[in-house]
């Protein structure tokens, strides 16, 4: 847990240090009227990887991989900053965990668990001054998962014969995951609409485990997502 909340204070300091150089290249760049409000409209949806943090020394997981889907609005102030809501269906989870629980004798279980999610994330950007076709941007802000519903696919070895069970996992998680995202960006101007490409961590800070069983007495999710999108423009 201490090694994953380093990385995200790294990357939080490295998202301060490009916003605090973002504010001296506009004031330099004043002569240019770039300050117009505008808003987009649109979908993004990709790849997410995840796993658990879990306080257990002995219950540790593998990176599980899943899909999310996104509707979101935008907002940029002007060039180079804006903030963006998004909401719709993400998946996040983990491979190969042991709880530790004992609740089947003489087995040597694992489970990969598979959470389906609603997720809201509320982002700021900061794009880079680039001039060209495409705008980097690097962006970060609060996130949060609803848990709707859950499945653990448990396989056991019993007496050297392996045992596989699916299960309703849902009462196992809490019902709320809240989160911190920051991550990388291209934004590419095709004509009718904006070409979104981002890569985000996700490190979430609340404890998700609802079974009070065994030493698994905390976890927590961590997670990747990598994202295509399309946004639309609202107006002149």
């Amino acid at each position: 847990m201490k090694k994953g909340l380093k990385k995200l204070g790294f990357l939080v300091a490295i998202a301060t240090i490009c916003a605090l150089s973002l504010g001296n290249a506009q004031a330099q760049d004043a002569a240019k009227p770039e300050n117009k409000t505008s808003i987009l409209i649109g979908v993004k949806g990709g790849l997410t990887v995840n796993k658990f943090q879990v306080s257990s020394s002995m219950a540790g997981t593998e990176y599980y991989s899943g899909g999310q889907a996104l509707v979101f609005a935008q907002i940029n102030f002007n060039s180079w900053v804006g903030t963006a809501l998004e909401v719709g269906f993400s998946q996040s989870g983990a491979a190969r965990f042991n709880r530790q629980d004992g609740s089947v004798p003489f087995t040597n279980a694992v489970i990969d668990y598979r959470l389906s999610n609603v997720q809201a994330n509320f982002l700021t950007y900061f794009k880079l001054p680039i001039l060209s076709v495409y705008e980097p941007k690097i962006f970060f802000g609060p996130s949060m998962d609803a848990n709707v519903y859950a499945t653990g696919n448990r396989e056991a070895v019993v007496f050297d014969r392996t045992t596989k069970t699916r299960t309703d996992a849902t009462n196992s998680f809490k019902a709320m995951d809240w989160a911190m995202i920051i991550g990388l960006g291209l934004d590419f101007d095709i004509k009718f609409a904006t070409l979104m490409l981002d890569a985000r961590y996700r490190h979430g800070i609340t404890d998700i485990n609802n079974v009070r069983v065994g030493s698994n007495a905390d976890m927590r999710t961590r997670g990747w997502a990598f994202n295509v999108g399309l946004g639309f423009k609202i107006g002149k």
